[in-house]
C-alpha cells in the first residue's frame, strides 16, 4: 500500500475510484435488493467510464490480466448457476480493445463516415449484447474516448460539434434501452438515469489527464492510500466483488443460484428467442 500513498493522485484514479464505486452499488442491487432500481439506475452510470477509458487509452494492448479476470468471473458466474451468454464486461472490454482502432479509423474519416458507425454500431446493440455485455452499445463509448484523446489530430475532418452530438446521441440512446431493460422504473427514477447519463458524459467529455498534488496532500497519508489502490486495482476489485456476492448469494439463495446449475442464456432472454422462432 505504501506505493500508492506515495503517488499524486490523478485524473484517472479518481475516474477509476468512481467508476468501481458505482460498479458495485450496481451489483449490490442485483444481488441483494433487485426491487431498489435507485441502486441499479445508479449502477448504469458506471458503464460509459469504462468504454470510455477503453477509447481513451493510449494503448489497445489486452494484458493476461484481463484475460484471467474474465476467465475467472466467467467460471463464477457457472459455478454460481447462472448463465454462460452474455459473456462478462471484462470480455467485452477485451474485444473492443482489438477492435477498437480499425473502426475507429473507419469511423473518424469524416462526418458520414461517424453516423454511418453510429447507426451501425446502435441497431447491432442487440444481436451482439447477446453475446456479451453492452455488445457493440460499448463501442459507441470507446469511440467517444477515443475521438476526445485525438481530437486535434481529428479536427481536419470532424468538428467539436460532431464529436458532441455523436456523443450526446450515444448517451441517450443507452439511457432508452436501459431505462427499457429494467423493470418497474417510474417517472422519476426514467429521468434520473437520463439525467445521471448527461451528467456522466459531460464529465468523460471534459476528462484530461491530470495530476492533483494538492488534493494528494489534503487526502493525507491514508487517503492516498486508499483512492490510489482503488483506482489502480479497479480490475481486481471487480473480479473479488462478483466473486464474493455470487459466493453469498449461493448461500442465502440457494433456489436461485444453484452449484453448477449454469444455463446457457437468462432465463428472459431464452424465451424471448423461443418465442421470435430464432431458437
Amino acid at each position: 500500500m505504501t506505493r500508492y500513498s506515495a503517488q499524486t493522485l490523478t485524473s484517472y484514479d479518481l475516474l477509476k475510484v468512481l467508476a468501481i464505486v458505482l460498479t458495485i452499488i450496481d451489483h449490490t442491487g442485483h444481488h441483494f435488493f433487485p426491487d431498489e432500481m435507485w441502486l441499479r439506475i445508479l449502477g448504469r452510470l458506471c458503464v460509459p467510464i469504462w468504454f470510455f477509458l477503453v477509447g481513451y487509452a493510449r494503448t489497445e494492448e489486452i494484458s493476461r490480466s484481463l484475460i484471467a479476470g474474465g476467465a475467472v468471473v466467467a467460471a463464477s458466474a457457472l459455478i454460481a448457476g447462472q448463465y454462460l451468454f452474455p459473456l462478462n464486461i471484462l470480455i467485452t472490454i477485451a474485444i473492443l480493445r482489438r477492435l477498437r482502432t480499425p473502426i475507429a479509423m473507419r469511423a473518424t474519416a469524416g462526418p458520414e463516415n461517424l453516423r454511418g458507425w453510429f447507426l451501425l454500431l446502435l441497431f447491432a446493440a442487440v444481436p451482439t449484447g447477446l453475446f456479451s455485455d453492452y455488445g457493440s452499445m460499448g463501442m459507441l463509448f470507446v469511440l467517444h474516448g477515443y475521438m476526445m484523446r485525438r481530437r486535434e489530430v481529428l479536427s481536419s475532418r470532424l468538428t467539436d460539434t460532431h464529436i458532441a452530438l455523436f456523443a450526446g446521441f450515444s448517451y441517450l440512446a443507452f439511457g432508452l434501452q436501459q431505462g427499457l431493460m429494467l423493470p418497474s422504473l417510474s417517472v422519476l427514477q426514467a429521468v434520473g438515469l437520463m439525467v445521471g447519463l448527461a451528467g456522466i458524459g459531460l464529465l468523460l467529455h471534459r476528462f484530461k489527464p491530470v495530476d492533483f498534488p494538492k488534493f494528494s496532500k489534503m487526502a493525507g497519508f491514508m487517503g492516498r492510500a486508499v483512492i490510489g489502490f482503488t483506482g489502480r486495482q479497479t480490475l481486481w476489485i471487480y473480479v473479488v466483488h462478483i466473486v464474493l456476492f455470487r459466493a453469498v448469494c449461493m448461500v442465502i439463495y440457494p433456489e436461485q443460484y444453484v452449484f453448477l446449475g449454469w444455463e446457457i442464456l437468462p432465463p428472459g432472454m431464452m424465451y424471448l428467442l423461443m418465442k421470435k422462432g430464432l431458437l
